[in-house]
């Protein structure tokens, strides 16, 4: 199970420049919608970062749970994954005059392909067959 977290952070990861090559390549044809697309790839890269930071936090319990040491207050980290998305709306409408929902959409296209992500290896190990979910003897 732990090697999971890494090839799902790959994935993840070529994913979020997709979306980053998707916005640039939006922003090049269509000059005009600057603060659209420019907020869209501000989200999508604090998108990215949060996911960076809550992979790190997973494995760091992980790790101390394996070792049986007592857990640190904070549990995944929710207030400074918040930190890091408010930051980035910041940067993006206060700084850069950038379309905060844009942004929004930008800062939710991680964990969403994360959720996507994962319901497919989900899938994929147990190889799909609707009797391995009930328990059922073939």
């Amino acid at each position: 199970m732990m090697d999971d977290l890494p090839v799902l952070m790959r994935r993840i990861t070529r994913t979020t420049f997709f979306f980053l090559s998707l916005g640039c390549v939006g922003w090049a044809i269509w000059p005009d919608r600057q603060p659209v697309f420019g907020g869209f790839l501000i989200g999508v890269a604090g998108g990215l970062l949060i996911s960076w930071h809550l992979a790190w936090k997973i494995s760091m319990i992980a790790a101390k749970a394996a070792a049986g040491t007592a857990r640190r207050f904070g549990g995944f980290g929710f207030v400074s994954r918040a930190a890091i998305a408010a930051l980035a709306a910041i940067v993006s409408v206060r700084m850069l005059h950038y379309n905060l929902p844009a942004t929004a959409a930008g800062l939710l296209t991680g964990p969403l392909v994360t959720l996507l992500l994962g319901l497919l290896s989900i899938r994929r190990r147990s190889g799909g067959h609707t009797s391995d979910e009930r328990g059922e003897k073939q």
